[in-house]
């Protein structure tokens, strides 16, 4: 099992990655999450890996934590969940929204990822449920933190609006002390203006 790939960025996509270590060209399949964290090309990178491994395929997936790793992981094992599946989930929610809407059974969250309807939601729900709260061990402090409060419930009602996770995130960071104060009746405003006039 290779656990990571350390060398030379030198192609980037959102859905791929190239790391040359040694003069060896690794292609690595990766999530948008993964894609807005590495470097510039030309600069050194080192991403988790998993192997995937079909009849008559073997794919290697790249991602940039660990969490994402074990996340991608516990998703392929669901029945009829493969990883190109598990990438649009890791490409389309925070990890800490997906853990909260497995807990709480949020199947329209869920489905708002490309690939996944009502019946594949009913199903990660049910075969993830025991087992999603190990994803805690993995998840960094700051997105733990994000699971409570308002800032929690306006980042899952913006994305049960259909704003783009990796959007919402970045809206996140960039309030201010003041605005961490505001109900998430406010915040919920306050970022749907923000990303309205990005889009202008």
């Amino acid at each position: 099992m290779i656990h990571y790939i350390k060398g030379i960025l030198v192609h980037k996509s959102p859905m791929q990655a190239i790391i040359d270590t040694m003069g060896i060209g690794w292609e690595l399949l990766i999530p948008v999450s993964t894609y807005e964290m590495l470097p510039s090309t030309g600069k050194e990178c080192s991403l988790y890996t998993a192997l995937n491994l079909s009849q008559d395929d073997a794919r290697l997936y790249a991602f940039y934590t660990v969490a994402e790793r074990e996340l991608f992981a516990q998703l392929t094992k669901v029945s009829g969940i493969g990883p190109k599946i598990a990438i649009s989930v890791l490409s389309t929610l925070s990890i800490s929204a997906f853990v909260k809407s497995i807990r709480s059974g949020e199947e329209g969250l869920l489905t708002r990822v490309p690939g996944i309807g009502k019946k594949s939601a009913q199903r990660m729900i049910v075969e993830l449920k025991d087992n999603i709260h190990n994803m805690m061990d993995y998840i960094e402090d700051n997105q733990i933190s994000s699971e409570e409060g308002s800032l929690q419930e306006a980042e899952t009602a913006l994305l049960a609006l259909g704003y783009n996770s990796q959007a919402i995130q970045r809206e996140l960071k960039m309030l201010s002390e003041e605005d961490l104060q505001m109900p998430a009746e406010s915040l919920i405003k306050e970022i749907i203006k923000r990303l309205y006039q990005r889009a202008k």
